[in-house]
Formats: structure tokens, sequence, C-alpha cells
């Protein structure tokens, strides 16, 4: 088993996405940043976590090779805004992102992310995800943490896939309720991932070669 840093969310449990990338990298770059550094990096504002769109143009500036699977169709999104989100998600799926992000203001940053990350725009799968494995990528993921957590509902979390232990995953979930070297079934990381019709966004990274 690989040996990555863990970082655990911030007690205000906003900050996951920041966790995850604080692991991504110390890792690959040998750097740890702050909390200040991590949201300015993504664009945190109070209350309101950051659309991936924003940070990972800049991550690719300091030396990653980034490749993200996710059915999100951005140029649609510029073209319809909010209208377009309902052909994606269901209501519940909407109303937590309206409320905990930045998705109805993150528009601007679309242009810039296409031309910077490798984006193919389809549903992953966990074939998709020992792809990025074997590669020697480490994987962000979004997933439904009350699905992780045989709990009902939905709540959107990110977690870091990084290793197997025979058929199943080795993650660092931030939490709250920190989990690092957390062991996931297969079944249950796709239960999370939303299934066939999952919208998870499912982001490998390595360093530039």
């Amino acid at each position: 088993m690989i040996k990555v840093p863990f970082y655990p969310n911030h007690e205000d449990d906003m900050h996951c996405e920041m966790s995850v990338y604080a692991s991504i990298l110390d890792f690959f770059l040998g750097k740890k940043y702050s909390w200040e550094q991590l949201e300015k990096l993504v664009g945190f504002k109070e209350g309101k976590a950051a659309w991936t769109v924003q940070p990972l143009p800049k991550m690719t500036e300091l030396g990653l090779d980034i490749s993200m699977i996710e059915p999100f169709d951005y140029q649609r999104y510029l073209k319809e805004g909010e209208k377009y989100l309902h052909t994606l998600y269901s209501q519940e799926e909407i109303d937590w992102y309206k409320k905990n992000s930045n998705i109805l203001e993150m528009q601007k940053f679309i242009p810039k992310f296409l031309k910077t990350v490798n984006h193919q725009m389809r549903r992953a799968t966990l074939v998709d995800v020992d792809a990025m494995l074997k590669q020697g990528r480490l994987i962000f993921m979004t997933v439904n943490s009350r699905a992780l957590d045989d709990s009902p509902g939905f709540a959107s979390h990110a977690i870091l896939v990084f290793d197997k232990d025979g058929d199943d995953y080795i993650a660092h979930d931030p939490g709250l309720q920190p989990k690092p070297y957390r062991k996931i079934t297969p079944d249950k990381l796709w239960a999370a991932m939303g299934g066939a019709k999952n919208t998870s966004e499912v982001t490998g990274f390595k360093l530039k070669t």
C-alpha cells in the first residue's frame, strides 16, 4: 500500500475538497498548504464550497497532469445556466449544490478549465477508477457521503482514492469523522458514486512528464 499524506476536514465540514487537494499537493510536490492558502487556491467563500473548475487550471500550472471524467456539460451550462442543471441532477441535488456550493457563480472559470484539463464528458465507472490507479494517479472523487455511510438522503463529499487491497478500494475520507486509509468495497463505492446514472466527478492526478 502506498503512503499518502492525510489531511482531515476543517471543523466547519466545508473543506473536504481542500483536504483532498492538500494530500495531492503534498504527495506529488512535497508542499504543505495552510487553510488560508487552500481557500485562495479554490476560491472558497464562507459556507460555499468551490466548484473544481476554478482550482484545477491552477494545479496544472503547478506541474500536475489532470484527467477528469464527469458527465457535466460545461459548454451547455455556459449557454443555458441553471436550466441545464435540471437535465442532469435531481431536485434534491440541485438544492444542495445551490445552498452549499458556488455552482451558480462558476461559469467565468469554465473556458480556462476546458483549455487546461483533459475532460471526458461521460459517466465514470469503476473500470475508470482502476485504470487511473494503474497509471499511478491519485483520484479525487465526489460521492454521496450519505450512501457511503448507509444513510438516506444526499450530501456531496470529496474523498481521495489511491490504492486497492484485493477488490477493496483504499481512500482518505477527510470526514467529519475523518477516516484515513478507509477500505471501501466496490459495491459501496459504486453506490456512493450514484451507480449507472452517477454524476460523480472522478479526477486523476499525476506529475506531468
